[in-house]
């Protein structure tokens, strides 16, 4: 079993739904289509993550990657463009697929791939303002001081790799950080972007899961020779979260209670987790040992809202 940050949240919030896109729909499950549509809905966005998403996969593909090759950067304009095409194709992509079915080819798709919960009901200007904020996250991203010496100063950029150790019998931690940008003879720098309109979410026990990853896990192969035992500890990494709409660098200096919080929340979780798995086969599981939402507002942004209260009307 794999815990994240975002699966530990998810299962406070809502047993069922984590049991949905960690256990019952977890991998391509070809071969039952009820599983294979869990699955796919688990990949399903709101128009605002799909935004992030964006703008995320940008990041990655047009400047971690050539910066890595040694090769030119686009500039705004240039990388203005990439997006809006990238916009245009997920956008027709998830209009094509407002029924998910089993059958979508998720590999095929390639780039293009996007499912967007609302596209139904989706308006000209919700449209329109997704595309804007993707716009100016791209714009405060470029101008960004912060974000420009992070990245010039490093020896070598990892964007969106997993990072994974194991904390508990049959549970692995997996955490996949924005940026970690590596420095010869300096601590790493691990940054994560939000793209939100409001700019007031603090992601410290997010940074500091990620920086207990990097301490932890088993380097790639590709930056092994950053590592050190002193300068990867989870006190020395530094910790940065960058609002890409509202401009704000938040640098997170967390102390050893700040790991110990957050040392909690994993243990804690992921025992709840694996006491409710209790080593069993997806097969052996049945949804009702699955709690339902402790607060309605839950429902309101799942995936699997409309088949789990079909399946508990049924009931």
């Amino acid at each position: 079993m794999k815990w994240s940050y975002s699966a530990g949240r998810t299962f406070q919030a809502c047993q069922r739904q984590w049991y949905y896109k960690s256990i019952f729909g977890i991998g391509q499950a070809k071969k039952d289509p009820e599983r294979r549509r869990m699955y796919l809905l688990g990949k399903q966005d709101s128009i605002a993550a799909w935004r992030g998403r964006i703008v995320d996969e940008l990041i990655t593909d047009k400047v971690v990657t050539p910066f890595n090759e040694g090769d030119d950067i686009p500039d705004l304009k240039t990388m203005i463009g990439y997006a809006e095409e990238r916009f245009q194709q997920q956008l027709a992509f998830a209009r094509s697929n407002i029924e998910v079915t089993p059958e979508l080819d998720v590999k095929a798709a390639g780039q293009a791939f996007a499912l967007i919960r609302e596209v139904a009901s989706l308006s000209t200007d919700d449209i329109e303002h997704a595309w804007l904020e993707i716009k100016q996250a791209l714009r405060t991203f470029y101008r960004s001081d912060e974000a420009k010496a992070i990245i010039k100063s490093a020896d070598y950029l990892v964007s969106q790799k997993a990072l994974q150790f194991q904390l508990l019998d049959g549970v692995t931690v997996v955490g996949f950080p924005d940026l970690i940008a590596f420095r010869d003879e300096h601590p790493p720098t691990i940054v994560d972007w939000k793209v939100h309109a409001q700019g007031t979410h603090d992601a410290w026990m997010q940074l500091a899961i990620y920086a207990i990853c990097l301490e932890r896990c088993k380097p790639h192969f590709d930056w092994e020779r950053y590592f050190d035992d002193v300068e990867r500890s989870r006190e020395n990494v530094r910790l940065v979260e960058v609002q890409l709409l509202t401009d704000v660098v938040r640098e997170h200096a967390l102390d050893a209670e700040h790991f110990e919080r957050a040392e909690e929340f994993m243990q804690t979780s992921a025992y709840e987790m694996a006491c409710l798995i209790d080593g069993r086969k997806s097969t052996d599981l049945a949804l009702e040992e699955f709690d339902v939402a402790r607060f309605p507002e839950a429902c309101d942004s799942c995936s699997y809202k409309s088949h789990c209260w079909e399946v508990r009307n049924a009931a």
